[in-house]
């Protein structure tokens, strides 16, 4: 009996699978679904059952099919309307599609509660994944049932949790840090490097700003960026970028969302960023999110530690110019929690008490004839957070940032000297004081409206100043030998001033309705207070006759400036290759009475190849209200943020960029072109300059146009205990004024146009308590203006003849840099770190500018001595940074 039962199941089983087998052929034109389902029964043998009522609004159907087997029929009849199909023996059975469910929540370290950013969320059931924000709040819309949930970030243990998910649920993810070899890389998803669109981003951690070698004891979010494809230094030593062509005041610099304009100390040699508060970085330099703008070459979006919930630690590190401080942990357990940063240099320490032990010593020595210095510089950074949790869906973020910059020199001088005829004292003051700097202040509400729907609110308050006052009192009393005196003072003071003023609030919001859109939207509003410069001279000088003063002001503006922005993108699926973000940011400046609006749409893809390789392309427009205008190579305090006004026009770029993207044997590489079109570049005229008294800034500067493009070429190593980066760049910058105001209206190479720039960048872990790493960097020579002939004006006055502007390029600057750390681990998780720095290994002469001089000729004289005089011209090249070694200790508690 068993065998008669087994055959008849087994022939049922083959008729069953012969009709599942059917081909079927269809060409019907606008015909109700039910009947195309009669023809679909009559050649396959096959019954459909369903409620009628389900059928009731499907849209006609038109249909051609040749040789179709029925699955794949059904799924392109229904695969994208709201019916399932089943097939079950010899029946199809129609049903409404179950409403997806949506899993969110939010990703931390397991430890301090710290969020993570960009960690991934990822269903192996449905296949379907998502990403955490820069809040850690992840949402993922997938078919209810079994869910396999797994949770990932780079440096973590994966944590999976598997659930049944009928309806909407929260499962939040507390992620250990791993004790592997430590993998230092320019990543955060760096392996998913071929899976998002984004052309030129690359994300850097805190753990890769700490092993890449430091400058005099500095390590620099920027100087890091600068050893990227596509980003010049600029000039030795200065922590600038200029990329893709582009100039210093086009890179948008935020701080938890919020811009920043000054980012520089000491001329530019350090930059703002205190690396000891920093958690992450994203660096876009050529696929701009529709949720930026204001800048045309790149954003730098930088997040801070939020502060550890549980328990308190720290670092404390000295360096040879500076040290740091880092202290957080729980202000309420589980609640609410701080992080504070601190970073401030000490040559002024240093140098003032030696300068008053010189002075003093000098008046001792002699009370009537002396010079009393008293000169120093700073600066300091201070970074403050507190994170506050209402509950799981609501937090609430105050940050402030306060930054300065501080030179200054005083002297007090006195000489008393007699002649046969008189006798004369003098008292001479004078005191120079230069400061600078940002101070922030935000307010962030992050809260989960539903479990699709997250919103952040943020007010913002924002303030930079540039001061420079010099003021000059002199006395001087001479007495006659007869006994009658004459008394004389005298007092200047030059002063400068120049500031921004900035606030306002930023509405932002990201919605995931399915799996496979990812929408962001939002707007903000930012009031500008510009005072663009403010100068002045007073003087007055008094006698025994009179007395006079006078005060002349140079310059006293005020702009006051209105900017408004809107954004929405959708980050969309559209099958298992092809991804695409599409979106527009939109924009309005109102300025002098004059409205300046701009739509700036804005679009990414990626087309997967395979496994191992994508395409991606981007286009994007952005506009630019500001300008920064300096006087010299290096960052200073008189340099001028400027907004557009009613003469002068926002600056507009257009930027295409393209590339190919892979995974070979453990490397991720890239392969990337880009063109980039501006216009209404700002530069100072020629022959004008900053501190002009007879022109406002305006008429100083014209506008021109700019036009970049070239290729940039990266490999990078991302594990094991090897790790690091090689990239090369190609590129082509122009600038061009057809007014006729700068280089008579012709092309000209811009200033940092280098055409070839190599980077290279190794890290080893060789054990637990040694690491090492090396930065080699090659580029081309920056372009400058040198006059190529002298001539005397009809003044008689010696002059340059210059026949164009960047007529000289500069020696190829090169350099190797070392770094070598030693940690010596404590107990209870406490660890000391010596850290050994060479900049400039094999001291290479860089160029930082080129001088006209003459050759120095010494010829013997009659007298048996020797005299100088003037050679043939020569150009000579000034290098201020030889070889620099460095250390610094940090300690970590």
């Amino acid at each position: 009996m068993k065998r008669y039962t087994i055959f008849i199941l087994l022939a049922v089983c083959s008729h069953v699978g012969a009709s599942a087998q059917q081909k079927i052929t269809l060409n019907i034109e606008k015909q109700p679904v039910a009947t195309v389902l009669q023809q679909v029964e009559k050649q396959s043998g096959y019954t459909f059952s369903y409620n009628p009522a389900l059928l009731e609004n499907f849209p006609p159907v038109t249909l051609r099919v040749e040789n179709m087997s029925l699955q794949t029929l059904l799924e392109k009849l229904f695969g994208k309307t709201n019916i399932q199909f089943l097939i079950r023996g010899s029946h199809v059975i129609l049903k409404e599609r179950p409403k997806n469910v949506t899993i969110s929540g939010f990703i931390h370290e397991s430890g301090s509660r710290e969020t993570l950013i960009a960690a991934n969320v990822f269903d192996l059931l449905s296949q379907k994944g998502a990403v955490s924000n820069n809040f850690g709040f992840y949402s993922l819309s997938i078919p209810p049932g079994e869910v396999r949930l797994r949770a990932s970030y780079v440096g973590y243990t994966s944590h999976e949790a598997t659930f049944v998910a009928e309806n909407d649920t929260v499962i939040h993810f507390f992620l250990e840090p791993v004790s592997l070899l430590k993998e230092v890389v320019i990543e955060g998803k760096q392996t998913e490097q071929l899976h998002h669109m984004e052309t030129g981003k690359i994300t850097l951690t805190s753990q890769t700003l700490q092993a890449l070698p430091s400058f005099l004891g500095e390590r620099d979010v920027i100087k890091t960026l600068q050893l990227m494809p596509g980003v010049a230094a600029g000039t030795e030593g200065v922590a600038g970028m200029y990329v893709r062509g582009g100039n210093l005041d086009e890179n948008l610099y935020l701080v938890d969302g919020n811009p920043l304009y000054q980012v520089n100390h000491l001329g530019g040699v350090f930059s703002t960023f205190n690396p000891e508060a920093v958690k992450t970085m994203d660096f876009y330099k050529g696929s701009f999110p529709a949720r930026y703008g204001g800048r045309l070459s790149s954003v730098v979006d930088v997040r801070t530690n939020d502060g550890d919930m549980n328990k308190f630690s720290g670092t404390a590190s000295i360096g040879l110019i500076s040290s740091r401080f880092n202290f957080q942990g729980p202000i309420a357990k589980e609640k609410t929690s701080f992080n504070v940063s601190l970073r401030r240099t000490y040559l002024d320490l240093i140098a003032r008490p030696a300068l008053y032990y010189v002075g003093r010593k000098g008046q001792k020595e002699d009370p009537n004839n002396y010079e009393k210095p008293d000169a120093g510089y700073y600066f300091y950074d201070f970074n403050a957070k507190i994170n506050h949790k209402f509950s799981e869906r609501s937090r609430l973020y105050l940050s402030v940032y306060d930054g300065k910059d501080k030179l200054f020199l005083n002297m007090d001088a006195k000489s008393e000297y007699s002649y046969d005829i008189y006798h004369q004292i003098d008292e001479d003051k004078t005191n120079f004081d230069m400061g600078w700097g940002t101070r922030m202040t935000s307010l962030n509400w992050a809260y989960v409206m539903n479990s699709k729907l997250f919103s952040n609110a943020t007010l913002v308050y924002s303030r930079y100043s540039s001061d420079i006052d010099a003021e000059n009192n002199e006395k001087k009393i001479i007495t006659q030998k007869e006994g009658t005196t004459q008394r004389t003072v005298s007092y200047n003071k030059t002063n400068y001033h120049s500031g921004i003023e900035d606030i306002g609030y930023r509405l932002e919001f990201n919605y995931v309705p399915v799996s496979n859109h990812y929408i962001r939207f939002g707007s903000s509003l930012l009031h500008h207070n510009f005072h663009p410069e403010q100068s002045g001279i007073v003087s007055m000088a008094e006698d025994d006759i009179e007395k006079r003063s006078d005060t002349i002001t140079f310059a006293n503006e005020r702009v006051a400036v209105e900017e408004l922005s809107f954004y929405a993108e959708d980050e969309v699926n559209l099958n298992e290759r092809l991804k695409i973000n599409a979106g527009v940011h939109l924009s309005g400046f109102f300025v002098q009475g004059k409205s300046y609006l701009s739509v700036q749409p804005r679009v990414s893809a990626r087309y997967l190849l395979s496994d191992s390789w994508s395409l991606k392309a981007s286009y994007g427009k952005m506009n630019q209200y500001v300008h920064l205008l300096q006087s010299s190579y290096i960052s200073l305090p008189n340099d001028l943020w400027v907004p557009i006004t009613k003469n002068i026009k926002p600056m507009v770029s257009h930027q295409i960029s393209g590339g190919l993207f892979g995974r070979w044997h453990g490397f991720d590489l890239s392969l990337e072109g880009y063109y980039k079109s501006s216009k209404n570049q700002v530069e100072y005229k020629e022959g004008s300059f900053l501190l002009e008294s007879n022109l406002n800034w305006e008429q100083r500067v014209t506008q021109g146009l700019s036009r970049s493009y070239g290729v940039e070429m990266m490999a990078n190593k991302s594990f094991g205990n090897t790790s690091g980066w090689l990239g090369y760049t190609l590129s082509w910058s122009n600038r061009q004024f057809p007014n006729g105001e700068i280089n008579r209206g012709r092309v000209y190479p811009a200033k940092y146009d280098n055409r070839h720039k190599i980077n290279a960048v190794v890290m080893h872990k060789f054990n637990k308590k040694f690491d090492a790493s090396a930065s080699w960097i090659y580029s081309t020579g920056n372009w400058t203006t040198l006059g190529i002939q002298k001539y005397v004006d009809d003044k008689g006055l010696e002059q340059e003849y210059i026949d164009k502007r960047n007529n000289f390029k500069m020696p190829a600057y090169h350099r190797l840099d070392l770094s070598f750390n030693y940690y010596r681990h404590k107990k209870n998780g406490r660890m000391g770190i010596w850290n050994l720095s060479i900049y400039n290994t094999y001291s290479h002469h860089n160029s930082f500018l080129v001088m006209p001089s003459h050759e120095v000729i010494e010829e013997p004289t009659s007298y048996g001595g020797y005299m100088w005089k003037e050679g043939k011209p020569v150009l000579k090249s000034l290098c201020i940074f030889p070889i620099i070694p460095s250390f610094s200790y940090t300690y970590k508690f």
